[in-house]
């Protein structure tokens, strides 16, 4: 178990960088800087002080001191939870710290609980988490996936446009998790994927087109979209395409590198 001043420290400087509110800038800066120096309590009079002018990280830090029992409060988890869950970015964060057990022990459940709890507000960092978790089985002690729990996280954040979320999307569509089977769907969310640099979405495409298609349009398009993802490295992709060399002929081999440098500066210019 880490000291709990550095703990708090290096969750207070997760948070700084996303605080937007000008007013208490200055005592929450000054109640890190504090808290780093080992002054609990005098940090926790500037957070006071933060948190007076409505600066909404001075929340998440004073929700620590509670928790613990620390800068010269008593230990109150009933008020420290009221401070956590009033900041999105706080409940994220905190979630993260109990899955992972930095600093805390770890609890799956509670950490999800408040993944959940960030989630329902709006929050698209808890909606990008819990899309991985669950779509992954990530921190499950049998990883095991669940895909009617990572559905509404997914969509919602590809809905956002986060690229990950969308290929995850594809996946989803072309394997029939928690949605029925639609290949159409799945390219359609790959190539969206696929278009803002996501090297699984390309290989995803790359794949589902065919690069041994009878329509050479496809063919080529399968080609080039591999040959992206095999460019960074996408294991699948790199696999492929080193099969790919071996018996494509020279001219269709360079035509499909041409348009995957056409692809490359599109994907580049947006």
């Amino acid at each position: 178990m880490i000291r709990f001043a550095t703990f708090l420290a290096c969750f207070l400087a997760v948070h700084f960088c996303l605080a937007e509110a000008p007013l208490g800038k200055t005592e929450y800066q000054a109640g890190v800087e504090l808290l780093k120096a080992g002054d609990e309590v005098s940090a926790f009079d500037q957070f006071k002080k933060a948190m007076g002018s409505g600066y909404p990280d001075a929340f998440s830090a004073a929700g620590f001191f509670y928790a613990n029992g620390r800068g010269g409060v008593d230990k109150d988890e009933a008020k420290a939870l009221d401070f956590f869950l009033g900041s999105q970015a706080a409940q994220v964060n905190l979630a993260r710290f109990y899955l992972e057990g930095r600093g805390v022990e770890a609890d799956r459940e509670k950490g999800l609980a408040l993944m959940e709890s960030a989630a329902s507000t709006g929050s698209e960092d808890a909606h990008a988490s819990l899309a991985e978790i669950y779509f992954l089985g990530l921190y499950d002690p049998e990883s095991k996936p669940n895909f009617e729990k990572a559905l509404p996280h997914v969509e919602a954040s590809a809905n956002g446009g986060n690229p990950s979320a969308t290929n995850m999307l594809g996946v989803m569509y072309r394997e029939g998790h928690a949605v029925e089977v639609d290949p159409k769907k799945a390219e359609e969310l790959f190539r969206q994927a696929a278009r803002k640099g996501n090297f699984k979405a390309q290989s995803n495409l790359g794949h589902l087109l065919d690069p041994s298609s009878k329509k050479r349009s496809r063919r080529l398009e399968a080609v080039a979209w591999l040959s992206l993802a095999a460019d960074q490295g996408e294991p699948l992709a790199v696999y492929k395409m080193n099969e790919l060399r071996v018996y494509l002929p020279s001219k269709e081999l360079e035509a499909a590198n041409q348009l995957a440098e056409k692809l490359r500066a599109e994907i580049a210019a947006d």
